[in-house]
This record gives C-alpha cells, sequence and structure tokens, in this order.
C-alpha cells in the first residue's frame, strides 16, 4: 500500500446523481442516504459475479456509509481532510485490511469507485429513483436516479402520506451516451424497413465485431491489453471468440460504464452463463439412485442377497422375479429357511 501522504482519494462515481435527493441535499449530515435498487444493473452483476462477490457487495456498501458521513460527500476522506487508506476504512468498517483492499480493485476496475482528479466516467443511467417530481421551495431539482422515497434509506425510514405515481422508462429508452458519440443507441432495434434498406454489417472475423462493438460502446478503440486479456481467459475456459461475441451481443443495449472492465469479467465467467445446468431429476430418480437395503446393503432395489453360513440366500428385499432369476443361474441352490 501507498504511504498515507501519497494515498489516493477516492470517491464515489456520480455520487450527487445516485445517492442524494432533495431531502439530503438540504441536510449538512445525514443519518441516511438513498441508493439504486436496480438488480439487473450491470454494475451489480459485475461486483456480485464473482468468487468472493458478496463479500465485495458488503464492502462496497460499507464504503457508501463512511462517503455519505463525509463532509464533502461521496468521498473517502476522514474528518481532518486526509484520504481514507486501506488501514483507516478497516478500522472504520471493521472489516478486514486484505478484503477491503480487494475490493477497493475491483470497484475501480468496474467504475463503482473513481479516483478525485481523474476525468469523471460517463454518467450513469440507472433508473433505480426515477425523477422526483416537484421538488420543496429552496430545494434543489432532484436527479433522475436519485428521488425522493426511493431507494434504500439506511438507519432511517420515512413514509409519504400522499403516493406519487412514477413510471419507469423501458430499458431500451434509455440513452446510451459515450465519449465521441451521441445520445442515439448505436445499437438501435432492427424493423422490417431497416432490413430492407440497410444491409447486415459482416466482419471479417469475431474479433472484428467486437472491436466495432467496442468503439460503439467506449467511444474509442479497445486497447492490445484487453483484447490479449480476453483472449487469455477465453483460451483458459475453452471458448472460442465467436461464442464470446454472440454473448456481448446480449449486452449491447445495456449501459456499459466501464466497457474494458465488462468485457474482462463477462470473458471469466461466460462459461458458467452459457453451460446448461443438469437435467431435472424426479423424486422417484433420486430415491432409486439413493436406495440401500438395510439388510444386506444391496444398492438394487428388488435384487438382494445374504451369506448364511456360507451360503448365498435372498434377501428379504429381493423380488421373486430376482431370485427365479438367479436360481436359472445356479445363485442360490436351496430354498430359503
Amino acid at each position: 500500500m501507498k504511504s498515507e501522504s501519497a494515498s489516493p482519494l477516492f470517491r464515489v462515481r456520480d455520487w450527487d446523481g445516485l445517492y442524494e435527493n432533495n431531502r439530503s441535499r438540504e441536510l449538512d449530515r445525514t443519518r441516511w442516504f438513498p441508493a439504486p435498487n436496480d438488480l439487473s444493473d450491470d454494475g451489480y452483476v459485475e461486483l456480485i459475479s464473482h468468487a468472493d462477490g458478496a463479500a465485495h457487495f458488503g464492502v462496497w456498501n460499507a464504503l457508501l456509509m463512511v462517503a455519505s458521513r463525509a463532509k464533502q460527500r461521496g468521498t473517502l476522506v476522514r474528518d481532518d481532510g486526509r484520504p481514507h487508506t486501506v488501514q483507516s476504512l478497516a478500522l472504520v468498517t471493521r472489516l478486514p485490511e486484505q478484503l477491503i483492499a480487494a475490493a477497493i480493485e475491483r470497484l475501480l476496475e468496474i467504475g463503482l469507485l473513481e479516483v478525485s482528479g481523474n476525468k469523471p466516467r460517463k454518467k450513469s443511467s440507472l433508473r433505480s429513483h426515477p425523477s422526483a417530481g416537484e421538488t420543496q421551495d429552496g430545494a434543489p431539482e432532484s436527479q433522475e436516479g436519485a428521488a425522493e422515497g426511493k431507494g434504500t434509506e439506511h438507519h432511517h425510514q420515512e413514509e409519504n402520506s400522499k403516493t406519487r405515481k412514477r413510471t419507469e422508462r423501458a430499458p431500451d429508452e434509455v440513452p446510451t451516451e459515450s465519449p465521441g458519440s451521441t445520445s442515439e443507441n448505436p445499437f438501435p432495434k432492427k424493423s422490417a424497413d431497416d432490413d430492407e434498406s440497410k444491409p447486415e454489417v459482416r466482419y471479417a472475423s469475431p474479433d472484428d465485431e467486437l472491436k466495432a462493438i467496442f468503439l460503439a460502446k467506449a467511444g474509442e478503440s479497445i486497447t492490445v491489453e484487453v483484447l490479449d486479456a480476453i483472449r487469455v481467459n477465453l483460451g483458459n475456459l475453452g471458448v472460442d471468440m465467436s461464442e464470446f461475441v454472440v454473448e456481448v451481443r446480449k449486452h449491447v443495449g445495456n449501459q456499459w460504464r466501464n466497457p474494458p472492465g465488462f468485457l474482462r469479467d463477462l470473458s471469466k465467467r461466460i462459461r458458467g452463463k452459457n453451460q446448461a445446468a443438469g437435467s431435472p431429476v424426479t423424486e422417484a430418480e433420486a430415491a432409486a439412485r439413493n436406495y440401500r437395503c438395510g439388510i444386506c446393503g444391496s444398492r438394487t432395489p428388488g435384487g438382494g442377497a445374504r451369506l448364511v453360513d456360507g451360503k448365498a440366500i435372498p434377501c428379504s428385499c429381493a423380488s421373486p422375479e430376482w431370485v427365479a432369476h438367479q436360481r436359472t443361474r445356479g445363485v442360490f441352490t436351496e430354498e430359503p429357511t
């Protein structure tokens, strides 16, 4: 870890848009904060889709609590103005240093956290907090994604006496903004007219199609480092690039806050996403598979034998048909007494 003097100042990306509302902005210090609740959001999915995803999600929520109590809300800074370190965060949150360090590394990669002073990432289109409509007099206008009464307010719950109707835009209506691109979705849904007027673009290879998708989503070309990392991950899983591109197409309509991190993570977990689960097992099949006679120990229903005075005799679990067949084979030579 870096020394305290060289410690970076971490901040929560788009804190004001996602974790504030018209009420919280009027308060100097808060005991709660609104939070998004979209379980299909790419950031949440990326964070959870990891062997330690649940633990990292717990760290993320603890860091949000720390950021909500800072003098400059949304930053991980101590009361004296010094940036928090992994060690100081471990003391405040009562969580292990090693876990916090690993979680912060992933949060930076996914784009949920960023280093203050770096170029801010593009604004998220999380719609977990739809617009709050009219705000109180003198209160700043609430932003989409941080409306009053939606999400989770930590340590404090308030009920509104009046319920306002709110409608969320469908996912395909959310503008996908990226540097150097317009707000129009670069991959709009095709209509019958589009198929007739615009010929389908065919790329020379799956790698080239991936490059085109990345360019449209990020507004810049994919780097060799990211492309090589994806290839290595796919090679370790025995997955072909064409199969990976098919999976990537399914996410084109979603918002990619961190395209390189998203593609790296997807390339690590694609095998589990596409691998079919085992066939369903009925109760009868499970009972037959787990069958074991308590007398002779036979694992075959209706077929069992035991030794008495050195001679094999049918067990009480054996069916008449099985016993008769074994007699024709000479296994049982005498009738059981």
